[in-house]
């Protein structure tokens, strides 16, 4: 059962899943690519592509195949490899982790490709019926995403995510809270220390939805 705080409900994973299909849409290019970077160890690297709201099934390396010496480089390699029509890429720049990456990315394609996510700076937008304002831009990229899931949306919810349980795990780990600054995400650090392990996946997909194009604003160019 969800808890009555829970940001995503699991229904509306499950439903973007059973939407899914093994190819992207016609003519759709890849938009952006959320990167969760790793920290080695156990800590796993974890790229989502996304295809306007279509998500491929996502690309994880563990911790424990990729070499500290060069963490950056290397990690920079395997999204680089990935990327496909100069799709945006979204680098969680959280705990430290994401900055040889970050770095590593500007230096091969500048810039205007590169989007540094920090969650945990503050946000100047609002909610889709503007009641709202976002306590950081973690909670805004979750919410937005939420959004995007809600099938009751004019023309319903245009996510279709890969069949994976972990993923339904993830992306519905997080709940809220409503402050004086507007609506709350719990963090990642919260998160891990509730369950004991880190929600890398979701956070990934999410990320890709935050930046990058979509239908609404590129679909007469595709």
């Amino acid at each position: 059962q969800d808890d009555a705080f829970q940001v995503i409900p699991t229904a509306w994973v499950k439903a973007a899943q059973a939407r899914w299909t093994e190819k992207p849409p016609h003519n759709v290019p890849m938009c952006a690519m959320g990167v969760d970077a790793s920290g080695g160890g156990k800590d796993p690297l974890v790229i989502a592509p996304r295809y306007d709201g279509w998500y491929p099934r996502l690309i994880r390396v563990e911790g424990k195949d990729i070499p500290m010496e060069r963490i950056g480089k290397y990690c920079a390699g395997i999204v680089i490899s990935h990327r496909l029509h100069g799709a945006k890429i979204v680098v969680d720049m959280g705990g430290g982790y994401g900055g040889p990456l970050y770095e590593t990315l500007i230096e091969n394609i500048g810039s205007a490709d590169v989007t540094a996510y920090k969650g945990a700076e503050a946000s100047v937008r609002r909610t889709k019926d503007q009641k709202l304002g976002y306590f950081n831009k973690r909670t805004q990229a979750y919410w937005q995403f939420r959004e995007a899931l809600d099938p009751s949306q004019e023309g319903g919810s245009p996510i279709a995510l890969p069949p994976e349980p972990r993923l339904v795990a993830d992306l519905t780990a997080a709940t809220f809270e409503i402050t004086p600054r507007g609506v709350k995400v719990e963090s990642k650090e919260h998160i891990w220390e509730r369950l004991g392990r880190s929600t890398d996946e979701g956070d990934a997909v999410v990320m890709a939805w935050y930046d990058g194009a979509r239908a609404m604003t590129h679909a007469h160019i595709w």
